[in-house]
């Protein structure tokens, strides 16, 4: 990616000399470190007769719905934007030096292009599972039947009472899934006697690919009443974090809906930005020709080299070396000679 900062990013190139003294504003440029999150998201939803899935078809399936997010990309890069706590005014007259003056990443006065470092990664494998609904059985009312209870004395007198003696209700869900397991049975002796040759109908070539086609879709269709529907799809967000100092940064959490989000105070395993500055050496002492006009120097950053980590709360998922403006130190370039 090509760039080019002008007067500390400052959006301004000063040109030859002018020819009467002018006023310059500019600003000095400051880092924010860009996170790019991209996860997938898989949302489960249990089919509509899953507790009867065992008793009818023999499946052990998933009875509740759940929701799982897996960090499947994530790439730091860094953006410079000027920094407008920190401006200064220049003023410049025929005296000035005809120069185009520019600063690179790495602090150096120039006035040509150059590239700007990126870095990047993909992880696989780190999920945020939500919890899972527990499976809610349908209450069954109670039921009473009445029955007539006939009994003799030892006189052989008959009495008859009538008494109401609970009884099990009718499972209307369940006769329903019953059904559909009966369908789904008719279905696949369907398909083997279809493929054996065992029916009235013959079915060869094209009709017989069609004929066992129709019935895995139906059957397929009916499973998903039984086995519940997986739906994917694919989250994305950036989040910013522009230090003021080395340390660690809170930066998103991975929802159990929503996916990648700013964390709150209460969210568990956030994701977290450590950033770590290389020392600076202490530059050399100014010659004299620099102090002739003291007060008239262009002011500017050089920034320092930083280590970005970024972890899971526990283990790392993406470590890159990029420069940080404000966290570098602050040089001047001489307008006069």
């Amino acid at each position: 990616m090509k760039s080019r900062i002008i007067i500390a990013a400052a959006g301004l190139m000063l040109a030859a000399a002018p020819l009467h003294a002018q006023e310059v504003t500019y600003a000095l440029p400051k880092t924010a470190i860009m996170v790019e999150v991209t996860a997938k998201q898989e949302a489960f939803t249990a089919g509509k007769y899953a507790s009867y899935a065992k008793e009818l078809l023999n499946l052990d399936v998933c009875l509740s719905d759940t929701v799982v997010n897996k960090l499947s990309e994530v790439e730091i890069r860094s953006n410079s934007e000027a920094d407008l706590s920190r401006r200064y005014t220049l003023t410049l007259n025929g005296n000035s030096r005809p120069l185009y003056t520019e600063l690179t990443k790495q602090g150096l006065v120039c006035s040509h292009e150059f590239s700007l470092p990126e870095a990047g990664g993909k992880v696989k494998g780190w999920s945020a599972p939500s919890s899972p609904k527990p499976a809610e059985k349908p209450q069954k009312p109670s039921v009473y039947e009445e029955r007539v209870v006939t009994t003799t004395d030892s006189l052989g007198n008959v009495f008859s009472s009538i008494v109401y003696v609970e009884v099990e209700p009718v499972d209307s869900l369940y006769l329903e899934a019953k059904d559909k397991a009966e369908t789904i049975l008719e279905l696949r002796d369907q398909r083997k006697k279809i493929i054996t040759g065992d029916t009235d109908a013959s079915y060869s070539g094209e009709a017989l690919g069609a004929a066992v086609k129709e019935i895995n879709r139906l059957e397929k269709e009916l499973l998903t009443l039984f086995t519940g529907k997986t739906r994917f799809t694919t989250k994305k967000a950036v989040f910013t974090v522009i230090p003021e100092q080395e340390g660690t940064f809170r930066v998103f959490t991975l929802d159990g809906t929503m996916g990648p989000v700013k964390p709150s105070n209460s969210s568990e395993s956030v994701f977290e930005l450590t950033v770590k500055a290389e020392p600076i050496a202490q530059a050399e002492p100014a010659t004299a020709s620099a102090k002739k006009h003291p007060h008239q120097y262009i002011t500017y950053r050089i920034p320092a080299i930083c280590e970005l980590t970024l972890t899971d709360g526990a283990y790392e998922v993406l470590s890159v070396r990029l420069p940080v403006y404000q966290l570098g130190i602050e040089a001047t370039y001489p307008l006069y000679d």
